[in-house]
């Protein structure tokens, strides 16, 4: 995740791609495991550009909007949200 973390920061502020957040700070249940990487797009462009380094990479993508009424998966250890 390291490489296209820097991938992505090349056409992305570092002030919206997330490394390990946990969901529950993004969805409407205030549920859910960390993600391992989570980006705020700003535009339409910058969707796409992550839209196509994910699947150069083969990574699995989720787009999940205002993240209400959807579930992530916690994990045993999970961080606590506030």
């Amino acid at each position: 995740m390291e490489e296209i973390y820097k991938e992505l920061l090349t056409k992305i502020d570092s002030k919206q791609i997330y490394l390990n957040e946990p969901m529950c700070k993004h969805t409407s249940f205030k549920i859910g495991g960390p993600a391992d990487i989570f980006i705020k797009p700003k535009n339409i462009e910058e969707l796409k550009y992550i839209i196509e380094t994910a699947n150069e990479n083969n990574v699995p993508i989720t787009v999940i909007g205002n993240g209400s009424n959807i579930l992530v998966k916690d994990r045993r250890n999970k961080r606590h949200c506030n």
